[in-house]
């Protein structure tokens, strides 16, 4: 991720970048995948055709740092990266999946769903 005040590349559960002080999301001057700078009124990326439009991304996943895991999957990796985001045993991620999947009755369906929607993890 990129501080939109000034730029520079920042991790992804930072508060603060480390170069400006700014919150890395205060302001709209550099696209957040990239870092091209951007003007005020601009939608889109022009350099990489992200979308600048925070409603638009409202969905996505990367924007909660919530990521599947390549490391630790058993089918996807949905579970172990439900357990890295909220600093949870996999295995009790797992268990709570499935009796959740059986009293809902949409369990390999709503995970289907969420596999393909969720982003894998970013390998730097």
């Amino acid at each position: 991720m990129y501080c939109k005040n000034c730029g520079k590349e920042v991790n992804e559960k930072a508060v603060a970048c480390l170069n400006c002080g700014m919150a890395p999301l205060s302001e709209k001057k550099f696209c957040q995948e990239c870092g091209a700078e951007t003007k005020e009124n601009q939608v889109v990326c022009v350099k990489c055709g992200v979308s600048l439009d925070v409603k638009v991304k409202s969905g996505d996943f990367s924007k909660l740092g919530i990521y599947r895991s390549s490391d630790r999957k058993i089918l996807a990796g949905v579970c172990a990266g439900l357990a890295d985001k909220f600093n949870m045993p996999v295995a009790l991620i797992r268990v709570l999946w499935v009796l959740l999947s059986f009293a809902a009755g949409l369990g390999i369906i709503s995970y289907i769903i969420i596999a393909m929607t969720m982003p894998a993890k970013p390998t730097k």
